[in-house]
């Protein structure tokens, strides 16, 4: 299958990755619960802009998969999101910290599993768009 073929769902895979991380901060907002990753307790204001940033790497990625001019830099950005979300967890685990979520303290086996999934989506997605500038799809 052409890039073409595949890449739009991508694209729409890479929308749904964000949409967690999007609804924890919607979620957190709506039950006035807690976030806390080491000495920042996020506050509301934090989280709308949480909520802005994970709308626009969900919107980005939906409108790349009608706009091929914008997939290598959705894809990039996407991809070095998710690398900074999982480095964030594999400092955790190496170093542990406080972070809770929705007032519960998060575990050193949920960080580790965290950082293996962003991690390897994020190598995923920088190299699918170092693919997809090569091939000029």
């Amino acid at each position: 299958m052409s890039a073409s073929g595949w890449l739009p769902w991508f694209h729409a895979v890479v929308a749904c990755s964000w949409v967690p991380h999007w609804s924890c901060h919607y979620f957190r907002l709506e039950t006035r619960s807690t976030f806390q990753v080491g000495s920042w307790r996020f506050s509301r204001v934090d989280s709308v802009l949480a909520l802005l940033v994970y709308g626009v790497l969900i919107g980005s990625n939906i409108a790349a998969v009608g706009m091929p001019g914008v997939r290598f830099w959705v894809l990039l950005v996407s991809g070095l999101a998710h690398l900074s979300i999982g480095c964030l967890h594999l400092v955790r685990v190496a170093r542990p910290f406080a972070f809770e979520v929705f007032g519960h303290a998060w575990s050193s086996s949920s960080s580790f599993r965290e950082a293996a999934l962003s991690l390897g989506f994020g190598v995923l997605c920088i190299g699918v768009a170092f693919t997809v500038a090569r091939q000029g799809a």
